[in-house]
């Protein structure tokens, strides 16, 4: 880059701090004493907060004690970089001597070795150093299609923070939740995977049972964290891959298979089968799709894909490897919204009549499944 240039973007940007051109008349001290002014003016104006790294991990995980998940396309990009590092394989390195009057001997035939050995060796390291290119290209092909995955994913869904805080469609009372927590042995520390906004962990919190979540937007994480719930910052699919297996005793989920693709839906069964111990207990609080009003309801939410139907979740958890499977309707609509639909229905020439069941049947069940 030349002075003209240099000196063209200085002007531009008036608010940066000016580096000399010259950098050999460079004042360091005076230069660090800008650069620790500027950071205070940025903390006093509240732009960032000056915190240990303890503290930042601290707030991420809500104080509890877990092992972070790196997300695996953050530590593929970290692996293609050290990758990068060591490709080039290269006869040229620091040749060094051992002290004393006949060192410097040996440090001039060292050299002079390896003056006559380069192209000999060059030519060997030329395969490897073939290979190693295509290995880090296939490395960054790879990163890039999972990032291109991952777009398409977005824009072909809408995701549930929008759905719940910025569209407002979110359920603001969950039936079920108190009745999936008390299939639980008390005293067991339950895990919720795909926490959301934490509505179990706070009914967990108001019976004085031990529970936390896994949730993998940082957006609702937030969320449960500012209502003091503990919350693990992570995919739930990547935390339960890093689970050992029979470690489990104790998962609810709720929307299973409703929002992801379905391919999600059997790995994450599949997984529970071998990580849940022996006697562990695994409750699903899902949509019922026998329940008119239940499944209007549900697709109110834009981020419900479809729903589940309870004897498919059964069959996919039996399939699994669990044994004890029961599946319970649950909830039930208040006498004003019946009133309200049999008004709708009797103005337009109906009669609710046999309807009522199916009209009104629970909008949630719930699957108990016993390892």
């Amino acid at each position: 880059m030349t002075k003209e240039i240099v000196d063209s973007k200085q002007k531009e940007e008036s608010e940066a701090i000016r580096i000399p051109y010259d950098l050999e008349g460079i004042d360091v001290p005076s230069l660090m004493e800008e650069i620790r002014k500027r950071a205070r003016e940025k903390v006093e104006a509240g732009i960032y907060r000056e915190q240990e790294l303890s503290v930042l991990e601290e707030s991420r995980t809500a104080g509890g004690d877990f092992k972070v998940s790196m997300d695996p396309l953050h530590e593929l990009v970290f692996v293609t970089d050290i990758a990068r590092q060591y490709a080039q394989v290269t006869s040229h390195y620091p040749i060094g001597a051992r002290k004393g009057p006949l060192g410097w001997i040996f440090l001039v035939v060292k050299k002079v070795i390896r003056r006559f050995m380069t192209p000999y060796m060059d030519a060997v390291f030329q395969k490897q150093r073939e290979f190693n290119a295509q290995v880090v290209k296939s490395l960054d092909l790879f990163a890039e299609m999972i990032k291109r995955e991952r777009e398409r994913n977005y824009h072909g869904g809408m995701d549930r923070y929008t759905a719940w805080e910025e569209l407002g469609l979110g359920e603001s009372d969950i039936p079920g939740l108190g009745e999936a927590l008390e299939v639980f042995p008390p005293g067991e520390e339950v895990v919720e995977l795909y926490s959301g906004r934490g509505e179990f962990l706070e009914e967990a919190s108001r019976q004085k049972r031990s529970a936390y979540g896994v949730e993998q937007d940082s957006r609702l994480v937030r969320i449960c964290q500012k209502k003091g719930l503990k919350v693990l910052e992570a995919d739930p699919l990547d935390w339960l891959e890093g689970q050992e297996a029979d470690s489990l005793s104790s998962v609810f989920v709720r929307d299973l298979g409703e929002r992801d693709e379905l391919r999600h839906l059997l790995f994450l069964v599949g997984a529970l089968g071998s990580r849940m111990e022996r006697g562990g207990i695994v409750a699903v609080l899902n949509h019922h799709p026998r329940s008119v009003l239940g499944v209007e309801e549900a697709f109110q939410d834009p981020s419900i894909l479809r729903l589940i139907h309870p004897e498919t979740m059964a069959a996919l958890f039996r399939q699994a490897g669990f044994e004890r499977l029961e599946v319970r309707p649950l909830g039930r609509f208040d006498e004003a919204k019946r009133l309200d639909w049999a008004e709708k229905l009797s103005g337009a020439g109906l009669d609710l009549g046999g309807l009522e069941d199916t009209l009104f049947a629970p909008p949630r069940y719930l699957l108990v499944a016993r390892r």
